[in-house]
């Protein structure tokens, strides 16, 4: 007996060293022992920060379970990926550098590459200074912890490039391994900033997915990047602000990465399991010298080329973290609008009264017998009747923003240059009486206004100022219109010089508001006074004419990057849902969440959603505002303009959808005010929104009925519960 019982422990014995070399092993029993190599660096009120010297490894440890989260891969030996790889997912921060003329990056990790770091702890982080020997290349990055995370920088006048004339930075990656999971054996899920924001489940995706969400911050670089057009493709959704996460459920730990500087030179990749290894990863890479096509001849062959100049830049970025109920998208997204809010990305919006958002399409253009003639869709004593219409029906107080109200209409007026409203539409004294009655209503009336995007039809002598590619070729953009067939843009500096100008006239013809598009999502690399100018330099020329314009007027960006949002009163034209890639699990609003009740947020045309309804449950979810292009005239007369796209705008077509919405959403927003979404959970078709000042709104996105918490719930219909 006693042998068989020794035998049987030799047994249980050997299976559990079998099963703790397993790959994840270290990552499915959280909470354990820290290893040896690891020391306590920081701590605040909810998490210890340990790191590893020798790759700068971090583990997270949350305080109140145990939990914990890795940066690094915990057993590489493990793994059957190759030394690139695994000196990869080991590193804490990863280089990437240019050898000679060559035009492939290299790796730098601290695995494979000979390298010597001097690492001094600062109380609350460290300060490190990385030297590749071998390269001659050196760097200092800095971690410092806070109550709500802890932040990482490198900054650029701290990078060394001894021997620049062979070995020069080409980009970082900063922890992109931060809270990876293996193959599934996590449940929970990454964030991507794909529109509103979106999911990936974590899940042993049995490699079919081959290619990564990889998106630059802010949309294509235009002055870098080869663009495909056609008349039927739709772009994905831009990343209008630089945030990516991972979410351990099992776990109840959570971390978001936020990039408060760098972003103009960033990109967001997040890795499925199956494309290129078993892991899921997301992360930002920060690209300094970058790898573009110069032409070198009329017959469209090209060689490669790289930046002659690193980017000026600076990279911060944020790690927030979440544990226990609060490890969520949605308490990452609150979180992020706490941190936003500390750094003063909100500005002196006001979301206290609520409205809807109405822009009228005044005219466009046309080809005609003898040039072109202009096609009024909404003279301005026709959008005083539309208002005056609505006021009768109970709704006042709407955001009015008119477009294609300048000589030349929505496509022949670009950019906008000065004040000159349309003599089709009724000219100045028309626009000025269309404005005095708005604000007679209770209505605000804004002027949209383009400074960035050029016609050189009616502009020929400003193609001279156009935007050139770093290659110093002129960007241009099929249009796919019936009048004008070529866009262009402005340079910044002209952009700046025209945008001041325009911006001067409006404000000395009484004009109270502006709508801001183009400048609010371009960011770009771009060739100008001779040289290369990198991203940088054309988000500080756009952030200085955006300001001016929110210091003289009342200014909405449309579409806008983050950067911007602390001098917008109002976000307008802003995504409800995302770009539906195949390896998404759901859509989640976690834009939405992160500026509310901070910020007044009209998403997309209601005009041109597939399902109006489904539509209108997004904006009760969210506690966004609706917003509609409204014509006089039947669309049909735009069928041989520029803007032939426009279907459905005639205004008889929702002369009673508007203010049905408009009661339905003001009764919601009274019950709701200025409070801000705290929490937010799916089930299935259904969902709960709870709001800071205690008020849960169910919905049912679904077609059969349903309960949640006890409340039921008919398909397609939601319900409010506030405090007694």
């Amino acid at each position: 007996m006693f042998g068989e019982r020794n035998i049987l422990a030799l047994l249980l014995t050997l299976c559990l060293l079998a099963v703790s070399v397993l790959p994840g092993w270290a990552e499915e029993t959280p909470g354990s022992a820290i290893p040896d190599a690891y020391e306590k660096i920081a701590e605040n009120s909810r998490f210890n920060l340990y790191l590893r010297r020798d790759t700068l490894a971090l583990i997270v440890e949350s305080k109140a379970t145990g939990k914990v989260m890795y940066s690094t891969v915990q057993n590489p030996e493990d793994m059957k990926d190759n030394a690139a790889w695994k000196g990869f997912y080991q590193s804490g921060i990863v280089m990437e550098y240019l050898e000679g003329v060559k035009n492939i990056p290299l790796q730098a990790d601290f695995i494979n590459t000979p390298n010597e770091i001097d690492c001094a702890l600062t109380g609350d982080g460290y300060v490190a200074r990385v030297t590749y020997p071998d390269l001659s290349i050196s760097y200092e990055v800095t971690l410092k912890m806070d109550e709500l995370g802890f932040s990482v920088s490198i900054p650029y006048d701290k990078i060394v490039e001894e021997n620049a004339d062979t070995y020069t930075v080409a980009s970082f990656y900063i922890y992109p391994f931060m809270g990876y999971s293996y193959l599934g054996q996590d449940k929970g899920y990454m964030i991507i900033p794909d529109g509103q924001g979106a999911m990936i489940e974590l899940k042993d995706n049995e490699e079919r997915f081959s290619s990564p969400f990889d998106r630059p911050v802010y949309g294509t670089n235009i002055g870098m990047e080869a663009s495909v057009y056609s008349d039927w493709n739709v772009d994905a959704e831009q990343v209008l602000i630089p945030a990516f996460g991972m979410v351990h459920e099992d776990d109840g730990m959570a971390v978001l990465g936020f990039i408060e500087n760098g972003d103009a030179a960033a990109r967001i990749m997040a890795y499925p399991n199956g494309v290129r290894m078993k892991f899921d990863w997301v992360c930002a890479k920060y690209l300094y010298r970058m790898v573009y096509s110069q032409p070198t001849g009329p017959n469209s062959s090209t060689i490669s080329m790289r930046t002659e100049h690193a980017r000026d830049i600076d990279i911060q970025q944020q790690f927030l973290l979440e544990d226990g109920d609060r490890a969520s998208y949605a308490g990452l997204a609150c979180a992020l609008r706490q941190y936003m809010l500390e750094k003063g990305y909100f500005g002196e919006a006001d979301t206290t009264a609520f409205d809807i958002a109405v822009d009228f399409l005044g005219a466009e253009t046309e080809n005609y017998v003898l040039g072109k003639h202009a096609v009024p869709m909404t003279t301005f004593a026709q959008a005083e009747e539309i208002l005056s219409d609505l006021n009768a029906r109970g709704v006042n107080g709407i955001s009015v923003t008119c477009r294609g109200w300048q000589e030349g209409g929505l496509s022949g007026a670009l950019p906008t240059d000065s004040y000159a409203p349309g003599d089709s539409l009724g000219g100045d004294s028309g626009l000025q009486k269309l404005m005095t009655a708005a604000a007679g209503m209770n209505n605000r009336l804004s002027l949209e206004a383009d400074f960035l995007h050029l016609n050189t039809e009616t502009h020929p002598m400003l193609f001279y100022s156009s935007f050139k590619k770093i290659t110093s070729q002129t960007w241009s953009r099929p249009t796919f219109g019936k009048v004008y067939d070529t866009m262009y843009c402005l340079t910044p500096k002209k952009t700046l010089e025209i945008g001041r100008s325009a911006l001067a006239q409006l404000a000395a013809h009484g004009i109270q508001g502006v709508a801001l598009t183009g400048v609010t999502s371009l960011m770009s690399d771009y060739y100008e006074d001779d040289h290369y100018q990198d991203s940088a330099a054309m988000m500080q020329s756009y952030e200085a004419l955006v300001k001016e314009a929110a210091d003289s007027l009342e200014a909405s960006l449309s579409k806008a990057n983050c950067y911007l949002w602390r001098h917008a009163a109002a976000l307008r034209d802003m995504p409800i849902t995302g770009s539906d890639y195949s390896y998404v699990k759901r859509d989640i609003p976690f834009l939405a969440i992160a500026v509310s009740g901070k910020i007044p947020y009209y998403t997309e045309y209601a005009n041109f959603q597939a399902n109006t309804h489904r539509y209108f449950l997004h904006l009760v979810e969210q506690g966004t505002r609706p917003a509609f292009l409204l014509t006089a005239e039947d669309p049909i007369k735009l069928q041989n303009t520029n803007s032939n796209d426009i279907y459905s705008s005639r205004y008889e077509l929702y002369e009673d959808l508007i203010p049905t919405w408009y009661q339905e959403l003001k009764a919601l927003h009274d019950q709701l005010g200025k409070a801000e979404i705290t929490d937010h959970v799916y089930d299935g078709d259904l969902v709960r929104v709870t709001w800071s000042n205690g008020a849960q709104v169910y919905l049912n996105f679904g077609e059969k009925p349903g309960e949640m918490d006890g409340i039921a719930l008919e398909g397609g219909t939601y319900k409010v519960v506030t405090k007694p």
